[in-house]
């Protein structure tokens, strides 16, 4: 039987907002549970509220309201018809999730009733669900409001849950996070969805405080927001009956990036390969021109580490045409002769020369034999939509069993990564996809990383280790002015390894265009140029005599940068906080950079200011403090903003006062480190801590603890740098040998290596 109890709001009520949203239902979604609430009144007898393992139970008519704790940062707010309310299954949530060693209590205050933690509290009126977050200090960072509208039964209507969450009454509403669906940091609406190089999660932080991230019943169907026209609250929308808000008090990106990576899992450290040059190519013609590319990047001295092999790898033709029921003679799981004749003898000698092999997949089968027993199977999406009627369903576990069998000769043959292409048919493709490559993996490489490139994700993706990429953009100067925003965006969506097609995939770039395309990816997390087949490919020697000695000296950049970039990732794996960070994250409290995304972060200290627009003129803002031109070694006073002309071989770049930055040799390869001393270059003007991560770049042994760390302190005033080191690792790959310079008003000065003690300090 049907409950249709509504509430009614009292005259005197502010709450206008409500009204104007429960009047949006039809005469027949009355005729459901409709929870309508009332401002905040004294607790009565509490015979509704119940206690839980997690928390407390509020029932309110046939709604069932749980607040619950998650983790040492999260709680968890569900709502339900069901009894049995919360927490959904969800692949967004880490599997290690728990509460026996999270404290929390049962609080009282105000007519309202909650649990409480050390990360804060979160609190209900039992009798008219209004509910509130508060943070650690007490505030409330998100104010009473009511809870929404719970739809489970409509006549007609799709079954759907409404959340209200209550603003801080600012207009319009900004929050950060929620993927690459919008052309700006500041986000103030979302369609929860992935493309084609599209990613838009339902997630946020809001300056107010906290962040969110919504579950729903089924994650093929993500809860979605937007703000009330009169900004008051936030409006989830779930599909189906149940609704969790996973809630994360947080006072700034950065506390938000690391109870969020707890909530959806840690992202692992890539191979230390995945940190250098990627080449990417639609149209390797045959094993000769395989070859005579690595000989090309050699004798230019243009470092590489990977080369991604698309169609061509397996199959002689792509699977465009191939109709529903598939082709007889197509290969899915076979090596393309013509390129390959001997895969695992030419991947060793790929690998031998430092390029590793990564070739593309996709979601479907072409093979008319395969996909008939596949059919028989239920193993096929029914999508029903051109080639995405062939796309196999990796969440069924018969068909996860099927595709690891599959890949085995694959893996053995020497495979280093896969890039999964064009799995966008459901929301959790890439999920279940990565999830099987996992299981594939770890029976032919038990102790080792593996590295994918996937064209969108979902939460919880990353804790495979997956990258992402932006999809088929084009060879254009306005993608490439937006390529930072979303890879920015994906970033504060906890997808902190992202890329792009470096010079576009549609058409061929200009010199000059793929030159500062180049020159901006050494500051993306993954650098990896990608074309089209019937582009020119984007192999440097291709583009002229000063763009190719532009971007080799781009290239011998990102190499240099690889023992600072490596050693971030490991704070990344232990914070959830991002290589590529927005000016946003790193200066919370300059509203001139709340929106800034020409202009980002490599860590908390390099600041890169690339060419992202034709003619080589530029605006840079830098925020407070001093900072030193890269290659200038100028000192150029923060909360300022100028004009500058770049030459075709210049990239702007900053280092902060107060930086210790690690640098490698020129290499060729990854396989080269460490290749020479490391250089320790000592930007003055505040104290400085950086700590060194090195490990065997391979294998899972540093989650075992097999790392060396050295931490290097810089002590301003006294002039003196000092380092400790810890962790026993001790391979080939490890620096042997310290250079330091020291930059100043003397200009770059190197310490004589007599002056380095053995007992880890030395006085300047």
């Amino acid at each position: 039987m049907l409950w249709h109890t509504k509430i009614p709001m009292p005259k005197s009520s502010s709450h206008t907002g409500n009204r104007l949203f429960l009047r949006q239902f039809s005469p027949a979604q009355w005729l459901v549970l409709t929870v309508f609430f009332l401002v905040a009144g004294p607790v009565a007898a509490q015979e509704n509220v119940s206690q839980t393992p997690q928390g407390l139970r509020v029932a309110i008519g046939q709604a069932q309201v749980e607040l619950a704790v998650v983790n040492a940062d999260t709680l968890r707010l569900s709502v339900a018809g069901d009894p049995a309310v919360g927490p959904a299954p969800s692949t967004f949530l880490a599997d290690t999730n728990g509460v026996n060693a999270v404290a929390w209590k049962r609080v009282e205050v105000q007519g309202l009733v909650g649990i409480k933690t050390q990360a804060g509290a979160l609190l209900i009126n039992p009798q008219t669900g209004e509910w509130t977050l508060e943070n650690a200090q007490g505030d409330r960072v998100i104010p009473l409001h009511e809870l929404g509208v719970l739809n489970p039964q409509a006549a007609g209507a799709r079954p759907e849950v409404r959340l209200q969450v209550g603003w801080n009454g600012q207009k319009p509403i900004m929050v950060y996070g929620c993927g690459n669906g919008v052309d700006s940091l500041e986000q103030s609406r979302t369609t929860t969805r992935v493309s084609n190089g599209e990613a838009v999660i339902p997630y946020y932080w809001s300056p107010s405080g906290y962040a969110v991230l919504a579950v729903s019943a089924n994650d093929n169907q993500p809860a979605t927001w937007r703000g009330a026209a009169e900004g008051d609250c936030v409006t989830w929308t779930f599909p189906g009956t149940q609704a969790d808000l996973y809630l994360m008090p947080a006072a700034s990106l950065k506390d938000a990036a690391r109870a969020y990576s707890h909530l959806t899992g840690s992202a692992p450290v890539p191979p230390r390969w995945a940190f250098g040059y990627l080449q990417s190519r639609w149209g390797w013609q045959n094993r000769a021109y395989i070859e005579d590319t690595v000989k090309h990047f050699q004798d230019l001295k243009l470092p590489v580490d990977a080369f991604i092999f698309d169609f061509e790898w397996y199959t002689t033709t792509p699977d465009y045409g191939v109709p529903p029921e598939g082709l007889p003679t197509f290969s899915d799981f076979n090596w393309n002769a013509n390129l390959f004749p001997e895969p695992a003898a030419q991947i060793k000698a790929l690998k031998d020369q430092g390029v590793h092999f990564v070739g593309i997949r996709k979601p479907r089968m072409g093979n008319s034999e395969t996909l008939a027993m596949m059919r028989s199977n239920n193993w096929v999406l029914a999508l029903n939509k051109g080639f995405e009627a062939r796309d196999v369903n990796f969440a069924n576990p018969g068909m996860s069993d099927w595709y690891v069998k599959q890949s085995a000769d694959l893996l053995a043959a020497g495979v280093d990564g896969w890039w999964n292409d064009e799995g966008e048919g459901t929301y959790t493709i890439y999920f279940y996809w990565n999830q099987t490559e996992a299981r594939a993996w770890s029976l032919d490489r038990t102790n080792q990383r593996m590295w994918t490139l996937n064209r969108a994700f979902s939460p919880g993706v990353q804790r495979f280790g997956a990258a992402a990429w932006t999809g088929d953009i084009n060879a254009s100067w306005k993608d490439l002015g937006e390529t930072p925003t979303s890879l920015l965006n994906w970033g504060l969506a906890g997808m902190p390894y992202c890329a792009c097609d470096i010079g576009g995939f549609n058409q061929t770039p200009t010199p000059e265009l793929l030159t500062r395309w180049m020159e901006a990816g050494v500051f993306f997390p993954v650098m990896r140029a990608h074309s089209t087949v019937m582009a020119t490919p984007h192999f440097p020697w291709l583009y002229g005599t000063s763009s190719l000695n532009a971007m080799r000296e781009a290239l011998d950049l990102r190499y240099r940068l690889i023992p600072y970039y490596y050693s971030l990732a490991h704070e990344t794996f232990d914070t959830g906080v991002p290589i590529m960070r927005s000016l946003a994250m790193e200066f919370p409290g300059d509203p001139q950079v709340a929106n800034v995304s020409d202009e980002w972060m490599m860590g908390g200290s390099l600041l890169a200011a690339p060419v992202l627009k034709e003619g080589g003129r530029r605006s840079v803002h830098l925020p407070a403090g001093d900072w030193y031109g890269f290659e200038t070694n100028r000192v150029v006073r923060g909360n300022s903003t100028f004009e500058l002309a770049a030459a075709l071989d210049e990239i702007p770049l900053y280092v902060r006062a107060g930086t210790i930055l690690p640098l490698a040799p020129v290499v060729q390869h990854t396989s080269e480190l460490p290749g020479g001393p490391l250089e320790l270059e000592i930007y003055p003007g505040q104290d400085a801590t950086f700590t060194l991560v090195e490990d065997d770049g391979l294998t899972l042994n540093y989650l075992k603890g097999d790392v060396r760390r050295t931490e290097f302190k810089w002590d301003d005033s006294g002039r003196r740098l000092s380092w400790k080191r810890t962790g026993e690792y001790a391979g080939p790959d490890v620096f042997q040998e310290l250079r330091v310079v020291l930059f100043g008003p003397q200009g770059r000065v190197e310490v004589p290596p007599q002056a380095l003690s053995k007992s880890g300090r030395v006085k300047f």
